[in-house]
């Protein structure tokens, strides 16, 4: 929508601008879907940033929905598509966006039984609600410890059911955050009352007269629930880029240009469903994340319209809440950023948010990762009770993105409140920790 709302605006009524989406919402947030299942969210209209009308009315955009593009004909430049009611068209387009996401990456056996759910739209959450308020479910087995799965936990433990979450590494977050800061969620999530049975795959799902029962580990061991949710992670959506003959990247996404352009020039993609540029490592990665997603909507709709914008890729910034903690990353682990060729060296602090006189705040679980070599920084993770995690995270993403080093982060002038920081800042902190290491070497900028 960020895409089409773009090219509307720019071209306004010299484009049409047409919309095929399969299910019944456009402009969602998939983000929120957690905190509907646990009744935060009240309304599965609340999750919508703007009604259909919006688009249709306002913006003078054409929708289609319930209705699936089925293929593409790249050398025609049309699609074929079929609507809810069976019937099916062609339509006949200059440019063309995909912006097909991602899907679940659960087995297709495991979605035989009624209580077992994935959660990757609205109309999903609000059947995985339903089953369990009017079910009266006690026991929840989450499977797969990522984003969805821990907020999703946090949320039916809010609703006093028991849950269980299965996970095949060792420790929960392990794609953003490194063992010692993941065990600081891990125990939070048992104080909170979430068992957790880490290191042991999911193997498969074992049920009878349609309802599952049991998770079954590999090594044999068994879980047993009245509900599962699989999340046990995505993948790119690329089945109709594919079949339409264009370029799949070396992530397994669909590959385009910094101007969002495919291996066709008058189709573009964005979203989910494509990889990017790794601004730190200069090579490709997938991103699954909105913020980046709704930029690249943003330049491939204003590049149809004739203008010139890129998308320079991402730094990997990520952050959720659970389980009354902020958590937040941005850049590469220490594990990652050995594997792409660094010296990573890393600072670890536990340090109070806020100055002493105004009671010193939440503490604040901090680390910095820096390469050896260079002193520059690439990476960050930040968890705390205290919202600071996030803009403290952020304020390395953003030095990541300027190539700074570790005597940057050190002399970077912040802003100071006492009730807000401390005046040595846990940031600047962490610098002092890390010029330690290099023995007071002092790097300039990198250009």
């Amino acid at each position: 929508m960020s895409a089409a709302s773009r090219v509307k605006r720019l071209l306004r009524d010299r484009a049409e601008v047409v919309v095929f989406e399969k299910n019944g919402w456009v402009s969602f947030a998939l983000c929120g879907t957690p905190y509907y299942i646990g009744c935060r969210v009240r309304r599965l209209e609340e999750l919508t940033y703007y009604p259909v009308e919006e688009f249709t009315r306002k913006r003078g955009i054409r929708i289609n929905l319930y209705t699936e593009v089925v293929e593409i004909e790249p050398g025609e430049r049309r699609l074929r598509y079929r609507a809810a009611d069976g019937s099916t068209g062609v339509y006949e387009y200059d440019y063309l966006v995909l912006a097909t996401g991602a899907k679940p990456r659960v087995p297709r056996e495991w979605l035989v039984f009624e209580n077992v759910f994935t959660l990757h739209s609205l109309e999903e959450a609000d059947r995985i609600r339903s089953y369990i308020v009017s079910n009266n479910v006690r026991r929840v087995a989450v499977i797969g410890a990522g984003y969805t799965g821990l907020e999703v936990a946090e949320n039916i433990r809010e609703l006093g059911r028991e849950v269980v979450v299965v996970h095949s590494r060792e420790h929960v977050l392990n794609k953003v955050l490194d063992p010692d800061m993941a065990s600081i969620v891990e125990e939070k999530a048992r104080e909170k009352g979430v068992e957790l049975v880490l290191g042991k795959r999911a193997e498969a799902i074992e049920g009878d007269e349609g309802r599952a029962r049991r998770v079954v580990l590999r090594g044999g061991d068994v879980v047993e629930a009245d509900a599962f949710i699989a999340a046990p992670g995505i993948e790119p959506n690329v089945s109709l880029a594919s079949r339409a003959g264009l370029r799949i990247g070396e992530t397994g996404a669909i590959w385009t240009d910094e101007r969002m352009r495919t291996s066709d020039e008058h189709i573009y993609a964005v979203g989910d469903a494509v990889e990017t540029r790794d601004v730190i490592t200069g090579g490709r990665v997938w991103w699954p994340f909105a913020p980046a997603g709704n930029k690249q909507g943003y330049v491939a709709g204003t590049n149809i319209a004739g203008g010139d914008a890129v998308f320079p890729g991402v730094v990997r910034s990520s952050a959720l809440g659970a389980f009354g903690l902020y958590i937040a990353s941005t850049g590469l682990r220490e594990e990652d950023a050995a594997r792409y060729g660094f010296r990573p060296v890393a600072a670890y602090l536990r340090a109070r948010t806020r100055s002493h006189y105004f009671g010193g705040g939440p503490e604040i679980h901090l680390k910095v990762v820096a390469d050896e070599e260079t002193g520059r920084l690439i990476g960050a993770q930040a968890v705390s009770e205290d919202s600071s995690a996030f803009w403290r995270a952020n304020m390395v993403a953003a030095l990541i993105w300027g190539k700074a080093t570790v005597w940057d982060l050190f002399s970077l002038d912040q802003s100071y409140w006492p009730g807000a920081n401390p005046v040595w800042d846990p940031l600047t902190v962490a610098a002092r920790l890390l010029l330690r290491r290099f023995r007071g070497r002092k790097w300039v900028t990198l250009s």
